[in-house]
C-alpha cells in the first residue's frame, strides 16, 4: 500500500463535489473514486455532455450540475472514475476495482457520498422484461437520451414518480396511466406539516405545477391504489390493480415504479457504523453527529446515504462535512469551521421546511403481510415471498437468520433489491417492525470483483475502535 491521501470522497453526486472542492482549495489533498464514468452522481449524470434539449426538459435543478462540476474540475482535487469501491475499512483504508486493477489505499478520513436508491418493491410480474424503475428511465434519458415508447404505466408513490410522469408527458411519450399508492386524503399528520412548509411556497407552486401540467396533459391519474401486478408470458404486457375498490385492467409495454428513495446504505453496514431506523420513510441509515462523522471517527457520512433530502441539501451537507475534516486535519482552527458553517446550517435549516410535509404526504404504506407468496423476493437466488414465510414459520426470527436459511440475499447485489422489503415480510409475519428484525449484513467484496484481483494483493486487516461520541451514547 503505497499511497496515502488526506481524504479520500467516496461518490461524484452533489456532496462528494462539494466535499471533494472545498477540501482542495484549502490545500488538502483529496481523492475523489467514483464508479460512474462521468462526475455528478445519479441526478447529475452526464450533466457535462448534455445536449441543450436535454438542460432544457430536465431543468433548472439538474442544470445545477454544470456549475459543480466546473468548480470540481478546477479545484485541484484527485479524481479517478470507473472506481468501483468494494471495501472499506473504520482505519480510513479504501480498497478499489479500476481497469481490471485492485489497489488499496489509506487516508486520515473518509467521506462517503454514495446517495440514494429506489425504494426496490417485490409486486408480483416485477422481474418481468419491460418492468424497471423510474428513476432507471430518467437515468437512460440523460445518459443516452432513450425515450420509452409504446404504453407507458407508471405506478407507486412519491414526487418523483410525478416528475418523471411530468417529463416524460412533455416530451410526447405516451403515458397509459399513473397509478399511485399514496392515500386520497391527506392525513392529519399531513396537515400538521403545512404552516412550516409554506415558508417555502417557490417548492410548493413548483409541485402545484408539475400536478397541473399532469392534469392538463389528460394522462389518466389515480391515487389510493392497491394490488399492483405486471402481467405477461415473455414481457410486460398489462397491469392490473385495484382502483376505487374495482380491479382494473391497463395496457402497458413499459411499467415504471417508483416508491420512494432510501439511502444508499451498503457501504456503511460494511463497515459496521451504527445505523439507525427512520420510521416514517422506513429505512436504515448512518447516526451521524450534525458534521456528518459517523459512529467511527475517520468515517463520516455526507448526502443522501446518511438520510434522504434532496439534491441541494447533499451538496450543503457535503460542505459541512468537509468543513469538519479540514479543523480535524488542523488545515482550520475551531473559530474559523464555525463561522463557515453559520450560513450553511441555515440554508440546510430554510431547505429543510418542506421536508416534513413531503415525507409524511409520502410516507410508504407498506404491509409485509400483503406480498404475495408466489412473488420472486431475491431475484439473484431465485427465493420467493413463501419460501421466507415458511422459514419464519419454521422459527426464524431475523433476516440474517432468513438469509442463512433461503440465501435471500446472498446474491451478488447482497440485498440491494430484496432487502428492504424482506425485512418487511419478515416483521409482519412476528407482528414486529422491521427495526427489531434488523438488516443484512454485508461482506467484503461489495461489488462483484474477479479473484484474480484480489489474489494479487497484499490485503492489512487492522481495525480501529469505535468513537468516543458513540461509545458514551450507549452508556
Amino acid at each position: 500500500m503505497g499511497r496515502y491521501y488526506d481524504v479520500i470522497v467516496v461518490g461524484a453526486g452533489p456532496a462528494g463535489l462539494t466535499a471533494s472542492r472545498l477540501l482542495a482549495e484549502m490545500g488538502i489533498r483529496v481523492l475523489t473514486l467514483d464508479e460512474q464514468h462521468r462526475v455528478g452522481g445519479q441526478i447529475y449524470r452526464r450533466v457535462q455532455t448534455a445536449s441543450n434539449s436535454t438542460l432544457s426538459s430536465m431543468g433548472d435543478e439538474y442544470r445545477r450540475g454544470l456549475e459543480l462540476a466546473d468548480h470540481f474540475h478546477k479545484s485541484g482535487a484527485e479524481y479517478e472514475n470507473g472506481a468501483t469501491v468494494w471495501n472499506v475499512e473504520r482505519d480510513g483504508r479504501v480498497t478499489y476495482s479500476r481497469n481490471g486493477i485492485s489497489q488499496e489505499i489509506q487516508a486520515g478520513y473518509i467521506i462517503i457520498a454514495t446517495g440514494a436508491m429506489e425504494r426496490p418493491f417485490p409486486l408480483p410480474g416485477w422481474n418481468l422484461p419491460g418492468v424497471m424503475g423510474a428513476g432507471a428511465a430518467n437515468n437512460l434519458a440523460k445518459e443516452a437520451g432513450l425515450l420509452p415508447s409504446g404504453n407507458v404505466v407508471l405506478a407507486g408513490s412519491g414526487p418523483i414518480l410525478l416528475l418523471e410522469a411530468s417529463v416524460l408527458a412533455k416530451k410526447g411519450v405516451q403515458i397509459a396511466a399513473i397509478l399511485e399508492t399514496t392515500s386520497k386524503i391527506p392525513s392529519g399528520k399531513t396537515l400538521q406539516h403545512v404552516i412550516p412548509a409554506l415558508r417555502r411556497t417557490d417548492f410548493l407552486f413548483k409541485g402545484l405545477k408539475m400536478l397541473r401540467d399532469i392534469k392538463n396533459s389528460g394522462i389518466p391519474h389515480y391515487k389510493g391504489v392497491s394490488e399492483l401486478s405486471a402481467i405477461g408470458k415473455t414481457k410486460v404486457e398489462a397491469v392490473e390493480a385495484v382502483v376505487n375498490g374495482k380491479k382494473q385492467t391497463f395496457p402497458a409495454d413499459l411499467f415504471l415504479l417508483h416508491f420512494g428513495v432510501i439511502p444508499n446504505s451498503h457501504i456503511f453496514r460494511l463497515i459496521g457504523c451504527t445505523m439507525r431506523w427512520n420510521s416514517e420513510q422506513r429505512y436504515w441509515f448512518p447516526s451521524c453527529d450534525r458534521w456528518g462523522r459517523t459512529s467511527f471517527e475517520k468515517i463520516f457520512a455526507a448526502g443522501d446515504g446518511a438520510g434522504v433530502r434532496g439534491a441541494l441539501a447533499a451538496e450543503y451537507r457535503g460542505k459541512i462535512a468537509a468543513l469538519e475534516v479540514a479543523r480535524c486535519l488542523g488545515f482550520i482552527p475551531k473559530y474559523e469551521r464555525d463561522t463557515l458553517a453559520e450560513p450553511i446550517f441555515e440554508a440546510i435549516n430554510y431547505d429543510s421546511l418542506p421536508r416534513p410535509f413531503i415525507d409524511a404526504m409520502y410516507s410508504p404504506k407498506i404491509d409485509g403481510k400483503f406480498f404475495k407468496d408466489e412473488t420472486t423476493l431475491c431475484r439473484c437466488e431465485n427465493v420467493s415471498v413463501g419460501d421466507v414465510r415458511k422459514a419464519v414459520k419454521e422459527g426464524v426470527c431475523e433476516v440474517n437468520e432468513v438469509k442463512i436459511v433461503t440465501r435471500c440475499g446472498m446474491g451478488p447485489c447482497q440485498g440491494r433489491m430484496c432487502g428492504p422489503a424482506l425485512a418487511e415480510i419478515v416483521a409482519a409475519e412476528l407482528d414486529s417492525t422491521p427495526e427489531m428484525v434488523g438488516f443484512l449484513s454485508i461482506r467484503p467484496p461489495l461489488k462483484a470483483i474477479p479473484f484474480s484481483e484480489i489474489a494479487k494483493m497484499n490485503l492489512n486487516t487492522s481495525s480501529q475502535e469505535e468513537a468516543d461520541l458513540f461509545k458514551n451514547m450507549k452508556k
